[in-house]
């Protein structure tokens, strides 16, 4: 069965990829095609900082450290961890 997501959520997410794109310097489809921003566009522990730095202030929230593993996975695992942090 297929999700349906919101314009909201479908909002959200491309936010958070083109934040994670201009952090990561991709481009939005690679964001978008990573299985694992550590492996497929070689992110690192000082730009997964960087991103959750962007994230909480273009989103006005705190994100907990323990969070860092989803928000370096995948976008979608990213956007459930801002999700998560936000209450949406």
């Amino acid at each position: 069965m297929t999700e349906i997501v919101s314009d909201e959520t479908a909002l959200r997410i491309a936010t958070i990829r083109d934040i994670a794109a201009d952090v990561f310097s991709v481009e939005p489809e690679d964001v978008e095609r990573a299985g694992s921003f550590i492996t497929d566009l070689e992110a690192d522990s000082l730009l997964a900082i960087e991103l959750v730095s962007q994230l909480e202030m273009r989103f006005d929230i705190a994100i907990d450290e323990s969070q860092m593993p989803r928000l370096m996975t995948s976008l979608q695992t990213a956007y459930e961890a801002v999700a998560e942090s936000a209450g949406w």
